[in-house]
């Protein structure tokens, strides 16, 4: 696959700019010449390597990494480019705009409504008749107590702090808990660029490790640290006003930020030095050059051979690869409060089920990843807005539209504002689902995915 265009070159048979136009001798109308001929771009592939390709080839398989090359290295006055780049990028506007203007009255994640207020979300549990939103509001609240020096009532912010508005936010995991985050509203803050970036692990670094430690015979554990923000110190003067989530005993009473709370612009980076010093501080390992999120030191199995002990680290969700893994993470539980105090084999992980196989044949074992939980939850939410909205139930189909189908002839309605955004948000379940595991679905859902700046009732029903 294409990572980047790097360089470029055309031959003697390439046509010049100032021939890029011809007359057309009845209308004497101008227009440009249509043609390619006698330029190449020079491609970065996926895997490192590089090439020369026509460009008559790469407009046809990438048009648009084309046309953003073309206008980023002053190229649309040649010839070659100019009677179809300006074409490309307005299109792509165009698209963007359309998608843009969709007003998202309702947001979706994996099939599921989210709420956008705590009144709205304790709504959701009576219609739905449980208290899986009310539960996630508590336990937030519980947890996030640490991050606020709450002063006494009429008391006045310290000088030189900065006051921000905080609110919950409401989002579905992918394995389909509710999740309650009561956040910061960081944007009405500007601190220095430096203190704002936190990296996570790869998805690509994830199943090296699993590779490796099948190879090493390694055993792998995993846990999560509860509050993970709110264990490092907040590295900006901040207060908010208590609102109606902390209780009405503190409800209107400053309080002032001490902990890295989310939504504000430094929480991700001041977790991520806070947990990078004790790794590497007290538990003496070291960050990997090709990924600063894997984390590696050297150890010794019971026989003498030597192995490294690897630590990757997604945010607040902690993976061991080690002999030892379980009692690794112990070390590690004793500077961070885990998740119900809990070290275990991973179960899920990035959304993606992990469970170890046996080979039939030798009898070695093996670790591997997954989709069926999150498709199955997935599958689960799609059958109950289908049934919310009177729509007919799910269906095996052999092809994403009927056979004969032709999109120029078909004449049914668009979706509407709230369907078109559950369709993008099926879209998205979709393409994790092809990250995950199932790369067999990648054609289907390309298709789909062109159909998301006007999707019609007929492709939301092929989902």
């Amino acid at each position: 696959m294409l990572a980047e265009i790097i360089d470029h070159r055309k031959d003697g048979s390439a046509v010049s700019a100032d021939d890029a136009f011809f007359v057309h001798k009845t209308s004497g109308r101008r227009s440009h010449r249509r043609t390619t001929k006698g330029w190449w771009l020079c491609v970065r592939w996926r895997d490192g390597s590089t090439s020369w390709e026509a460009l008559k080839d790469l407009k046809e398989s990438n048009p648009l990494e084309v046309a953003e090359y073309a206008v980023a290295n002053k190229l649309v006055h040649e010839a070659a480019f100019g009677w179809w780049v300006p074409f490309t990028i307005k299109k792509r506007d165009r698209i963007i705009n359309a998608v843009k203007a969709r007003v998202l009255k309702k947001s979706y994640m994996f099939g599921v409504y989210v709420p956008s207020t705590v009144q709205e979300a304790l709504e959701l549990d009576k219609q739905n008749g449980n208290t899986l939103w009310a539960d996630a509001i508590r336990k937030e609240m519980k947890t996030v107590s640490i991050a606020f020096d709450i002063k006494e009532p009429g008391a006045s912010p310290p000088i030189g702090y900065q006051k921000i508005p905080c609110h919950m936010v409401f989002v579905v995991k992918m394995d389909g808990t509710r999740k309650a985050r009561f956040v910061g509203s960081g944007f009405v803050c500007d601190p220095p660029k430096s203190i704002t970036y936190a990296s996570v692990v790869s998805r690509d670094s994830v199943r090296i490790a699993f590779v490796l430690a099948a190879l090493n015979d390694l055993d792998i554990q995993s846990c999560d640290v509860e509050g993970a923000y709110l264990q490092a110190k907040s590295r900006e003067k901040l207060h908010t006003i208590c609102g109606p989530e902390f209780g009405p005993e503190f409800e209107g009473r400053t309080a002032v930020i001490v902990r890295a709370l989310y939504g504000t612009k430094s929480a991700g980076f001041s977790w991520r030095s806070e947990c990078a010093q004790v790794l590497r501080d007290h538990l003496h390992f070291e960050s990997s050059k090709a990924d600063p999120d894997v984390w590696f030191r050297p150890a010794v199995k019971a026989n003498g051979d030597r192995y490294y002990e690897y630590i990757l680290v997604y945010t607040d969700d902690i993976l061991c690869l080690s002999v030892k893994a379980k009692e690794v993470l112990q070390e590690l539980a004793g500077y961070y409060k885990l998740k119900n105090d809990t070290i275990e084999p991973p179960k899920i992980y990035l959304g993606g089920n992990i469970s170890k196989w046996t080979d039939p044949i030798d009898g070695t074992e093996s670790w591997a990843m997954s989709a069926d939980k999150y498709i199955e939850s997935s599958l689960c939410n799609c059958e109950m807005w289908l049934k919310e909205h009177d729509r007919p139930s799910l269906k095996k189909v052999k092809s994403v539209f009927p056979s004969g189908h032709r999109p120029e002839l078909d004449v049914t309605s668009e979706l509407d504002d709230d369907e078109a955004s559950y369709y993008m948000s099926i879209i998205g379940v979709l393409r994790w689902a092809m990250e995950l595991n199932r790369i067999d679905e990648a054609v289907k859902g390309l298709i789909l995915c062109e159909r998301a700046c006007r999707s019609k009732i007929e492709s939301q029903s092929t989902d």
